[in-house]
């Protein structure tokens, strides 16, 4: 009996375990569902109709599901049909019991359709705004591949849609500007426990010229959010055009590139979530590779002119490596490779850091600078073509707010400049420092070597430095400051040497110095040109709050070298004062006992006025003069002379007029013989016939001039006068007295 029963047990299990066998791999067709299936399918979506011929059922153990396979499915979504491969429904096993529609997803298959035929799937399950982007990015293409429409227990379409499958040849409008090209991309879905995972491979397209060929993006999805990362391989030519539309999605501000051509191979990995309402959040992006060939034009720049003479907006990169990395917190940018701003190309490496938070950014690296000119005209340093150099730099700085050098350091042969911590701020203005070290050659020969040191106070010593810009600059009014209001220190200064820029090298240079709020308040400075010569500047600050800048000078050479247009000058002293305000300055200066040479615009003066005897002297061994007094005033760059007046054993002169540095010489006055000048100082009791014609002289007694052009091309006019003008007696007359008065004490 016991036989009986297990027998009976096994020939049903048997049984069973055939049916199941024969549902799950076999199937039954049946038109059981057929009615059910297409009136269920218009209840999930009116629009929506399912044809097909038959159902054939499977079994799914694993799942516990039937599946209902549909026989030469088609689906018609308004009167549009799209052409499918295979539609299967799952459902319960109840389903087959109950005749109860209890899906649970639909798989659907479908051959090459015209990929604008996604958004009519995709109504189906995706929200509105998803359907409508879908519908606007895809324009053209090919689409074939398996969707799998997951259902909740309501009827309702569940959230863990899946797509599998190809697209190819599409294209795809990211934005107005950026379009994707003739795209073949590989789909695929992975499920697992917690995610479903889908892996986009591009096979082939491009953006513009730039290759996306083995582009990788992963998108997972879970409960809370949708994972996107993406690996994009872009490869080819870029040109401006392209680099505005692509900045302009990022934000960069690109406007001091003029123009840019060149060749790229970039891995660019970007990273983000989309929350429930389809926003980005947490993006994170690097990129990295090669610039095989760069060409950028840049804007004009003056201030990088001004240091690099032969700077051209045209810089070349090759063989060059980029790194990106953009986060929440921080933007980090480094290149480094090979670039060329002439004919030879040298080596960089630069790294950018830009905090989000702060708005700050870190700037250091290295730059080998063998090919270029540069010129650093406060130090009087050149450095030329071919000749080995480098800077390195460590710079911090928020844009329009301040800027911080940690440290820079400019390096050629045995010439080192190094600034350490210096603080500037929005107008480069200097906040404070720690220290300034310089060492420099002219023409091989060393004309800086000093130090400065800024703790308490500001401590300057070396045993060499030139001065002679500085001495340049003496009576030009800068607009733009060196030292911003917040800088105040006491200075002390102990130089060896300090070069002129002539023969005349000042000794033992000292200075003690104070200044307050960007400006010294008062300073006092010697030094010795020899055993007996010495040089004394000194400034202080009047009760009104204007400062008065005084100079004695036992050389005058090296303070009236600043003139273009005198050359050759020798001996003389000089005695300067100037009172500064904030907006200009009044000076008067004296120079007695002095000898010129070389002054083309006086030698062509007095060739024209017919003095070729005075001429002749000038260009020979110099015209020597008693004295010169000048009363000027300067405003920037302008310096106004309002009298100027020199008398010498040959010549004497009157003039007024104005200097602009550099550009303009204007100038007009009288040249008065010293025979003629003589002759009426000695009849001044009838001066006032002179004037009025009374007494006649011995031929022209001068002549007018005017004196016109750049510092090295003057033009010069005259015109004979036969009486002199009452100003020019009277300065004269002053003159002579005070040198008497002198004489005789």
């Amino acid at each position: 009996m016991l036989k009986i029963i297990i027998k009976f047990f096994l020939t049903i299990l048997i049984i069973l375990f055939l049916i199941i066998i024969y549902f799950t791999f076999i199937g039954v067709e049946t038109g059981k569902f057929n009615s059910l299936i297409k009136s269920k399918s218009n209840e999930i979506n009116k629009f929506v109709k399912l044809e097909f011929d038959t159902t054939k059922i499977y079994i799914k153990p694993k799942e516990l599901n039937l599946a209902v396979e549909l026989r030469n499915p088609k689906i018609l979504i308004k009167e549009n049909e799209i052409i499918l491969s295979n539609l299967d429904l799952y459902l319960s096993l109840k389903s087959f019991l109950t005749s109860d529609f209890i899906l649970k997803r639909a798989e659907i298959s479908f051959k090459q359709n015209d990929i604008k035929d996604l958004s009519k799937i995709s109504n189906l399950f995706l929200p509105m705004i998803i359907n409508q982007k879908i519908n606007k990015i895809f324009k053209k293409g090919k689409l074939e591949g398996k969707f799998i429409i997951p259902f909740n227990a309501s009827g309702s379409v569940g959230k863990d849609y899946a797509f599998s499958g190809k697209i190819s040849n599409a294209l795809i409008n990211l934005t107005k500007e950026l379009s994707i090209r003739n795209l073949t991309t590989e789909i695929k879905h992975i499920k697992n426990f917690n995610n479903n995972e889908f892996k986009i491979k591009i096979n082939d397209g491009s953006i513009y010229n730039l290759k996306l060929t083995d582009t990788v993006i992963n998108l997972k999805k879970n409960k809370r959010k949708t994972i996107i990362t993406s690996n994009l391989r872009t490869n080819g030519n870029i040109s401006l055009s392209e680099v505005k539309k692509i900045s302009s999605l990022i934000g960069a501000n690109i406007n001091f590139l003029k123009d840019i051509n060149g060749k790229i191979d970039l891995n660019t990995n970007i990273n983000f979530n989309l929350n429930k309402f389809f926003q980005p959040k947490n993006i994170t992006y690097s990129s990295g590779g090669n610039i095989s060939h760069l060409e950028i034009i840049l804007g004009q720049n003056k201030a990088i002119s001004a240091y690099l003479p032969d700077y051209t907006s045209k810089v070349i990169f090759k063989d060059t490596a980029i790194k990106l990395f953009n986060s929440k917190l921080n933007s980090i940018f480094e290149i480094s490779g090979f670039f060329k701003t002439k004919n030879k190309f040298e080596d960089f490496k630069i790294k950018r850091i830009y905090n989000f938070k702060n708005k700050n950014f870190n700037l250091d690296g290295i730059v080998n600078l063998a090919s270029n000119n540069i010129f650093i005209p406060n130090l009087n340093y050149k450095k030329f073509n071919g000749i080995k150099s480098k800077i390195s730099f460590d710079i911090n700085f928020i844009n329009n707010k301040n800027y911080n050098i940690n440290s820079l350091e400019y390096i050629e042969g045995n010439t080192r400049i190094s600034l350490e911590k210096i603080k500037l701020n929005k107008n480069y203005e200097i906040d404070d420092f720690k220290k300034v070290e310089i060492t420099t050659f002219n023409k091989d020969i060393k004309n800086n070597g000093f130090i400065i040191n800024n703790d308490k106070k500001i401590i300057i010593t070396g045993h060499i430095f030139d001065a002679s810009p500085l001495l340049k600059s003496l009576y030009k009014t800068n607009e733009k400051k060196m030292l911003s209001k917040k800088f105040s220190r006491e200075v002390k200064v102990n130089l060896d040497k300090t070069i002129t820029g002539t023969d005349d090298d000042i000794l033992s240079l000292s200075m003690i110095a104070s200044i307050k709020k960007g400006a010294y308040d008062k300073l006092i400075l010697k030094g010795n040109f020899s055993d007996d010569e010495i040089v004394e500047i000194s400034i202080y600050k009047q009760n009104n709050g204007d400062k008065t800048l005084q100079v004695v000078s036992d050389r005058a050479r090296p303070f009236v070298k600043s003139f273009d247009f005198i050359e050759g000058f020798e001996g003389g002293k000089l005695e300067y004062e100037s009172v500064i305000t904030e907006k200009f300055s009044n000076s008067n200066l004296l120079i007695s006992n002095f000898k010129v040479s070389k002054v083309p615009a006086l030698a062509k003066l007095l060739t024209l006025a017919s003095f070729q005897g005075i001429a002749d002297t000038l260009s020979g061994e110099g015209i020597r003069f008693e004295s010169f007094e000048m009363k000027t005033n300067a405003v920037g760059n302008v310096l106004n002379i309002e009298d100027a007046l020199a008398i010498g054993p040959a010549v004497s002169i009157l003039l007024d007029g104005y200097v602009e540095k550099g550009k303009l010489v204007s100038l007009r006055g009288t040249l008065v013989p010293a025979t003629k000048l003589n002759a009426i100082i000695a009849s001044i009791p009838i001066v006032g016939n002179i004037l009025v014609g009374k007494k006649t002289g011995d031929g022209v007694v001068g002549v007018s001039f005017k004196m016109k052009g750049p510092p090295k091309n003057i033009k010069t006019s005259v015109n004979p006068i036969k009486t002199l003008t009452p100003r020019f007696i009277v300065r004269a007359v002053e003159k002579l007295k005070k040198n008497k008065n002198k004489e005789t004490k």
